[in-house]
C-alpha cells in the first residue's frame, strides 16, 4: 500500500528530536508499516512549503499558521480551517503525481476536516472534549472539539487507543470508534546519566515527567507536594519535561518550607531521562484524563512503580496493587495516601510489583499492532473501491 499520514506537529528539522505524544506516533506508524514493505509519506503543517527526510521517511510539508492557540476563539477557528484548506489542497497536488491508497489521520484539532477523495482512517489523537478540557476555557473546549467531530465523520474507520478516547468520541459521533492499544516500541539509545550525577546523586525522590498540564494532573501533585515533604524530610519532588512559569512557581508555593526539596529539570532528552527514571522511588503519574501515554510504558518497561488515576486511561497499563497503583481521579489526598502506602511496603514486596510491570509491555506488541492497522487499512481500500 503507498499510505500517507496526515498531521498537525512534527518536527521541525531532520536533526531535531521528536517532541510531544502525536509526532511520536505518527513516526512510530509510519516507520512500522514501511517495515512491512509499505511505501509512506508524512504531510504536516509547518513554517514552509518543502520536502524532506525525517529517518528516511519523506515528509512534505505545507505552511499554515503557528501560535493560533493562544488567539481568540474565532481565529482558532480560522486557522484551523485555513490550516485544513492547505491540507487538503496539498493531497490533491500529491494525488496528480503518484498514488494514495489510504490515508491515516490524527484528529488533533480537525486535521482531516476537508478529507473527501481517498480512503482514510483516523488514529485519534486526542479528542479535547474527553482528554484536555481542564486546559482550556468551556467556549474553547467546544470550538475544538466541534472540529475534531467533523473531522472524524469523514472517514471511512476510527479507532483510538485508550478506551476513555473510543467511548466520548463514538457516543458523540454515533460512530463506532475502535480501540487499539499503541504498542511499545523502546528506543535504542546511549543512555546519559549525567544530569543523576550532578543533580540527583545520593537523593531519593518521587519522579513526574511529561507535558506539567492539568490534565497531566500536575495540579493533584501541586495539592500535596507540602504533606509530602513534611512527612518524608528526605524525599524531593523531581520534574523534567514542559512547563510554565506560573505552574512552577505555584508548586514552588504549594511546598513553602520545603521548596528547595522541589527540583525542575526542564525538557530532557531521552538519553538523560531514562537514567532519571531509573533513579526514582516512585513515578507519579496523576492524570484527569489521557490517551494510553507511551510514558506509562516506558516507565514499566524500565520496571519502575507508577502511581497513576482511575478513569484515566492508566487502567490500562495498571492494575491496582498488581503492577502499580491507582488513586481517585483528581485526589491530592489518595495520591498522598498511595504514596505512604508505597514507602511501607517491605523491599520484597516492591520488588514482586516492579517483576510484574513488563506483563503489559509484552502485550504491546508491534507486530500485532500493525497486523491490526494494516487489515483495517485494507478492509476500508476494498469497501470504498467497491
Amino acid at each position: 500500500m503507498n499510505i500517507l499520514y496526515v498531521t498537525g506537529i512534527f518536527a521541525k528539522d531532520r536533526h531535531e528530536p521528536i517532541q510531544g505524544g502525536m509526532a511520536k506516533a505518527v513516526l512510530m506508524n509510519a516507520a512500522g508499516m514501511k517495515k512491512r514493505g509499505h511505501t509512506v509519506s508524512v504531510l504536516t503543517a509547518d513554517s514552509v512549503e518543502r520536502i524532506w527526510s525525517y529517518e528516511g521517511i519523506r515528509i512534505v510539508s505545507v505552511q499554515a499558521t503557528s501560535g493560533w492557540l493562544d488567539k481568540k476563539d474565532i481565529y482558532k477557528a480560522a486557522a484551523i480551517v485555513k490550516r485544513e484548506f492547505r491540507i487538503e489542497k496539498a493531497i490533491r497536488k500529491l494525488l496528480k503525481t503518484e498514488r494514495i491508497d489510504v490515508i491515516q489521520y490524527t484528529g488533533w484539532f480537525g486535521v482531516g476536516l476537508f478529507h473527501t477523495k481517498v480512503p482514510a482512517i483516523m488514529r485519534v489523537s486526542s479528542y479535547t472534549k474527553a482528554q484536555l478540557s481542564a486546559c482550556y476555557s468551556r467556549q474553547t473546549v467546544k470550538v475544538l472539539s466541534f472540529f475534531e467531530r467533523c473531522a472524524a465523520r469523514r472517514m471511512n474507520a476510527i479507532y483510538a487507543p485508550s478506551n476513555i478516547m473510543a467511548k466520548a468520541l463514538g457516543e458523540d459521533i454515533h460512530r463506532k470508534v475502535y480501540v487499539i492499544e499503541t504498542p511499545f516500541v523502546k528506543e535504542e539509545l546511549e543512555e546519559d546519566d549525567s544530569i543523576v550525577r550532578q543533580k540527583l546523586c545520593n537523593k531519593r525522590y518521587l519522579l513526574f515527567f511529561g507535558r506539567m498540564t492539568e490534565d497531566k494532573g500536575i495540579g493533584v501533585i501541586r495539592d500535596c507536594v507540602y504533606n509530602v515533604l513534611q512527612a518524608y524530610r528526605e524525599i524531593y519532588f523531581v520534574f523534567a519535561g514542559t512547563a510554565g512559569k506560573d505552574i512552577c512557581s505555584e508548586i514552588l508555593s504549594a511546598a513553602g518550607e520545603y521548596k528547595k526539596r522541589i527540583i525542575f529539570l526542564g525538557s530532557v532528552s531521552h538519553e538523560k531521562l531514562y537514567p532519571i527514571i531509573r533513579s526514582a522511588e516512585i513515578i507519579l503519574m496523576p492524570s484527569l484524563k489521557d490517551n494510553f501515554p507511551n510514558a506509562c510504558a516506558e516507565a514499566l518497561s524500565l520496571h519502575k512503580i507508577i502511581i497513576g488515576s482511575e478513569n484515566s486511561s492508566l487502567e490500562q497499563f495498571i492494575t491496582d496493587g498488581y503492577n502499580g497503583f491507582l488513586i481517585r481521579n483528581g485526589s491530592p489526598d489518595s495520591l498522598k495516601n498511595k504514596i505512604d502506602y508505597v514507602f511501607r511496603l517491605s523491599e520484597k514486596d516492591k520488588e514482586i510489583i516492579r517483576g510484574r510491570t513488563q506483563e503489559k509491555i509484552q502485550d504491546l506488541d508491534p507486530d500485532k499492532y500493525f497486523g491490526i492497522v494494516e487489515h483495517m487499512m485494507q478492509r476500508v481500500i476494498k469497501r470504498y473501491c467497491v
